[in-house]
């Protein structure tokens, strides 16, 4: 969601300060994306979920707040209507208040319509879900479950806080820039039904680090850019997935008589190329692309069927790389001999904006899994 850029584009007062950022995304998904989505057919193949990084939101701490700093979740629920809409912040201008982020938009520095101390500007992620009753919770009260209990016994009245965790994958020092930024794993919770079956999707939404100076011929950058999001996924495949696999207290067996074992989505910003370790750990812990063909739809024409995901704003003459991805697993557990079809999944898109303030630099990814 390039959702830094929008600290330097504040809308002026009173208007509401991300207001030109949701008008720029909010037509990106009406006029660009649903419409991609609904070719060839007649109406758009509107996603279960969505899965963003690079969210922004604002928290006005003052003790009568004006109305005019939105919250994260705020702004998603105005970009993506007739979705229930969650914001996950991974850090802010109060929290890791390092100077090197923070000062270059506050009073003084050139800002127009500044970002005020009692602001709390905050950067995550984002889900949004078409079926707020599909979520259910990651963990139950309840030590006497069996296999054979009901599964609805997930309250599906319960908070959407218990379908959601925020796991820290860096717990370093933030000093203001991106090599040391925080990083989480977003764990979410759904249930998904066909007829007499029924599973549960467990998805992750995650941005990985990646390093100043990464892919620029640096091959000792490359190595520990590359080491420092090995380590993520070994905690994401061992210390989330393989633990929640094994865990047999607080939760509902992965199998019931009308249920099959539960389905894992990791999606995101890796960071990372096809043919890095991190994403041969990936494919080795069972997991599928869902995005095969990486030949890239642009509507401008310049990238047009190239291989990749992610381009440069600044460097134009550079080749788009692939580091973006939707991976469905545990191949080996949870599906039929047959496994599972991405036939319906599509092509890297990379969205059009009328305001190039407000461009990204990332396609946008569309995954059908047929299980």
């Amino acid at each position: 969601m390039a959702g830094a850029k929008l600290l330097k584009h504040f809308d002026s007062p009173p208007t509401n300060v991300a207001q030109t950022y949701i008008d720029q995304y909010r037509s990106a998904w009406t006029s660009s994306i649903i419409p991609y989505l609904s070719f060839p057919g007649p109406s758009a193949d509107f996603p279960d979920i969505i899965l963003l990084q690079e969210c922004i939101g604002f928290v006005d701490t003052r003790p009568t707040p004006s109305g005019r700093w939105q919250s994260g979740k705020e702004i998603l629920q105005s970009i993506f209507t007739g979705y229930e809409c969650f914001f996950f912040p991974a850090f802010s201008s109060q929290k890791n208040h390092n100077p090197a982020k923070w000062n270059k938009f506050r009073i003084g520095s050139g800002i127009q319509y500044f970002l005020p101390d009692e602001i709390d500007a905050q950067q995550g992620y984002g889900v949004c879900v078409r079926d707020p009753n599909q979520l259910k919770r990651i963990w139950i009260d309840d030590k006497s479950i069996t296999e054979n209990t009901p599964s609805m016994i997930d309250n599906s009245s319960s908070p959407y806080g218990f379908s959601f965790e925020a796991i820290n994958l860096t717990t370093g020092m933030y000093l203001g820039n991106r090599d040391t930024e925080p990083r989480l794993a977003i764990l979410g919770r759904m249930k998904l039904s066909a007829g007499n079956d029924e599973r549960y999707c467990n998805f992750i939404n995650l941005h990985l680090t990646t390093l100043q100076g990464e892919r620029e011929g640096n091959p000792k950058i490359n190595r520990i850019g590359s080491e420092i999001r090995l380590q993520h996924l070994k905690v994401i495949v061992e210390n989330i997935i393989s633990a929640y696999q094994e865990s047999t207290l607080y939760r509902i067996p992965r199998k019931t008589l009308n249920r099959k074992d539960d389905i894992w989505i990791v999606a995101g910003d890796f960071n990372a190329t096809p043919e890095s370790n991190e994403l041969d750990l990936i494919r080795k812990s069972d997991f599928i692309d869902g995005n095969p063909d990486k030949r890239m739809i642009d509507q401008s024409g310049r990238f047009q069927n190239q291989i990749g995901t992610k381009i440069s704003l600044r460097d134009k003459s550079s080749p788009p790389v692939v580091v973006d991805y939707i991976h469905c697993g545990l191949q080996g557990a949870s599906f039929n001999t047959g496994g599972v079809g991405t036939s319906n999944s599509r092509r890297p898109f990379l969205v059009p904006f009328t305001d190039p303030n407000f461009a990204t630099d990332h396609a946008a990814l569309f995954a059908c899994f047929e299980i």
